[in-house]
C-alpha cells in the first residue's frame, strides 16, 4: 500500500483521535510538551530529572513487554549494520570519503582542538584518502565499472580498500566520540 507523507500523517491523526486511550495518550504528550516549554523559561531541574525518569520508564517498560521483540530487531539491525560495513554499497563509501574530507578541514582549522587529537585525526583521516586513491587507481586500471556492485567486489583489492576505509572512518568516529565524551564529563564534574 502505497501512501504519499501527507496521507500517512493523515492515518496516524486519524488513529490517534480514534479512541478514548489514544486521547489520553495525546493529552499525556502534549502535556509534557507544555512543561518542556514551561522549564525553559523557569529552568527547574526536578521537571528535567522528571521527564527524563518518565522516558525512561516508558522505554524500560517498553523493553520488558517487548523484550523478545526488541533483541530480535536490535540483531537484525547489528546484523545490517555489518553487512553495511562489509558490502558498502559505493555511494555510502564517497559519503565516508566526503564527510572524512570535512572532518580533516574541520580537524586543521579548529583551534580548540589538542595538538594530540589532531595526530591522532590526521593518522586516521589520511589514509582513508590514501585508499580513496589506491581504489580510484585500482578501478580504472582494471576496467571496473564501479556503478556495478558485483564487479567492485569481484576485485579483491577494491574490496579491502572499501572495507579498510570504512574501519577507519568508524575508528575515527569512535574516537571523536569519545574525546566529546571526556570534554562533556570534565565540564560537567568542573561546574561542580
Amino acid at each position: 500500500m502505497e501512501q504519499t507523507i501527507f496521507e500517512k500523517i493523515e492515518t496516524i491523526f486519524h488513529y490517534s483521535t480514534s479512541s478514548f486511550l489514544m486521547l489520553e495518550v495525546l493529552l499525556i504528550f502534549g502535556i509534557l510538551f507544555l512543561f518542556l516549554l514551561l522549564n525553559l523559561k523557569y529552568k527547574k531541574k526536578a521537571v528535567s530529572y522528571f521527564i527524563s525518569a518518565l522516558l525512561l520508564y516508558f522505554l524500560i517498560s517498553s523493553l520488558i513487554l517487548f523484550g523478545n521483540d526488541f533483541f530480535v530487531a536490535a540483531r537484525e539491525l547489528l546484523k545490517k549494520c555489518v553487512e553495511y560495513f562489509y558490502f558498502s554499497p559505493i555511494p555510502v563509501y564517497f559519503l565516508t570519503v566526503f564527510l572524512s574530507a570535512i572532518c580533516f578541514v574541520r580537524t586543521i582549522f579548529k583551534e580548540k582542538y589538542s595538538k594530540k587529537r589532531k595526530i591522532l585525526s590526521y593518522l586516521l583521516l589520511l589514509p582513508i584518502f590514501f585508499f580513496f586513491v589506491t581504489f580510484i587507481i585500482v578501478a580504472s586500471t582494471n576496467q571496473i565499472e564501479i556503478s556495478r556492485l558485483t564487479e567492485v567486489y569481484k576485485n579483491e583489492v577494491a574490496l579491502s580498500l572499501i572495507q579498510v576505509s570504512q574501519v577507519f572512518f568508524f575508528l575515527y568516529l569512535g574516537l571523536s566520540l569519545a574525546f566529546y565524551l571526556y570534554h562533556f564529563v570534565n565540564i560537567k564534574l568542573s561546574n561542580r
